[in-house]
Formats: structure tokens, C-alpha cells, sequence
């Protein structure tokens, strides 16, 4: 796996870690994914989201891969694929493009 050199914005923090507070809410209760990736994923979607939060960039591959699942939930989200409350389809709609933009830079980060 190359490493992972994409400038993160501001906003872009903001994006995943809106996207990671939504992933904690809705694949706990799912059949999203096999348990232990739901627990590998919460478990380094926490990790992430405290990193993102003190402005610290040094991302470690699994907290990289938990901020993929979280952008991939998110974008089913908005497409209607995966069930969620208001409030998760709400935080999703309002950073649809971001959303899209940053799945976009992760899909290319992990078909490396």
C-alpha cells in the first residue's frame, strides 16, 4: 500500500470527521459487515477521530482504512442504500460533494 500524501483541508477534516460520528451511529446495530470488520472499524474510526480532531495528519493505515469505511457508509447513505436516522442523512447531504470528493482520493489510495 503506497502511503497516503493527500493534503487534508480544514473542511476536509471536518468531512470525515462528520463521516466517523455517523459511521459510530449506524454500523454498530447493522449487518453492514461481518463483526470484526465492524469492530476493527469503529475501533480505528475512534482512533481517527481523535487524531483528525488535535490537527494531527500522521494517519496510521488502519485509521485510514476506518475513514474509508466511514466516507463508503456515508455515500450510501445519501444514495439511500444504507438505512440511518435524520440526523445521519442530514450531516451526509450537507457534505455530499466533499463526501464524493474524498471517496474519490481514498478509492485511488487503495487501489494502489
Amino acid at each position: 500500500m503506497k502511503k497516503f500524501t493527500y493534503p487534508l483541508s480544514d473542511s476536509d477534516i471536518v468531512t470525515l470527521t462528520n463521516a466517523l460520528t455517523v459511521m459510530m451511529n449506524t454500523l454498530p446495530d447493522s449487518d453492514l459487515a461481518p463483526q470484526d470488520v465492524i469492530d476493527n472499524s469503529i475501533y480505528y474510526g475512534e482512533q481517527a477521530f481523535y487524531t483528525l480532531s488535535t490537527h494531527n495528519l500522521q494517519i496510521s493505515r488502519n485509521q485510514i482504512s476506518a475513514l474509508f469505511v466511514a466516507l463508503q457508509i456515508a455515500d450510501g447513505i445519501i444514495s439511500g442504500e444504507v438505512p440511518a436516522d435524520e440526523e445521519s442523512k442530514k450531516i451526509c447531504q450537507n457534505s455530499l460533494f466533499s463526501i464524493r470528493k474524498l471517496l474519490s482520493v481514498f478509492e485511488d489510495y487503495f487501489e494502489a
